[in-house]
């Protein structure tokens, strides 16, 4: 039962137009329904279950005097009108649909961006490990192979890959200093950093 239900029950039993019986099993009623309660309805209720208890002992109707339960029905009804009325909440579907639709976007949108950024750590590890290959090819004189399979594990050490692939870059492809450096430090150093910052807020 809703407050305004509650206080219409208590308008009505010290109006008359219930008998203090029939007010005592329609509370009980509302009582039981479960919900959230009112602070004055809970501290009615202990006066409500008395009255029940000396009506189960007369055994008969009318005959228990409800003086302590009238006046605890007007304190109950006077701290019930001065209760501040809070709105039921209801299950929104429309904007339930809207939530869902706006968490799917950015789930696809988060999902894209990872795709982009793991695509690009393929193609900078592809990138590396061929510049180390050549690299390591062109100063040695070693046959292609030995040199890629050499060049493969160089790759993935850290630092030492870096510095072989811009090496590679910048002696044997040509690329201008300030490009390698960006593709083989700059670009690696911010993705570590804005992990590392990342794992620091979760923590």
């Amino acid at each position: 039962m809703t407050a305004p239900e509650w206080r219409a029950l208590i308008e009505a039993y010290l109006d008359g137009r219930l008998s203090a019986e029939a007010f005592m099993r329609r509370f009980i009623e509302g009582w039981t329904v479960g919900g959230p309660l009112p602070r004055a309805i809970v501290g009615l209720q202990v006066v409500v279950e008395a009255f029940e208890a000396r009506v189960n002992e007369a055994r008969e109707e009318s005959v228990v005097g409800d003086d302590e339960l009238r006046q605890a029905a007007q304190r109950a009804l006077a701290q019930l009108r001065e209760e501040p009325r809070v709105a039921a909440q209801t299950f929104d579907r429309t904007r339930a649909r809207e939530e869902m639709a706006r968490f799917q976007i950015s789930a696809n949108r988060v999902l894209g961006f990872g795709c982009l950024i793991a695509l690009a750590w393929v193609a900078l590890c592809l990138l590396q490990i061929t510049f180390v290959s050549d690299w390591i090819r062109q100063t040695t004189d070693w046959p292609t192979w030995p040199s890629a399979v050499i060049g493969f594990f160089l790759a993935f050490v850290p630092i030492v890959g870096n510095v072989l692939a811009f090496l590679g870059a910048t002696e044997v492809w040509n690329w201008p200093a300030w490009l390698a450096a960006l593709v083989f430090f700059a670009a690696p150093a911010a993705t570590m950093l804005s992990g590392w910052s990342r794992w620091r807020r979760r923590g």
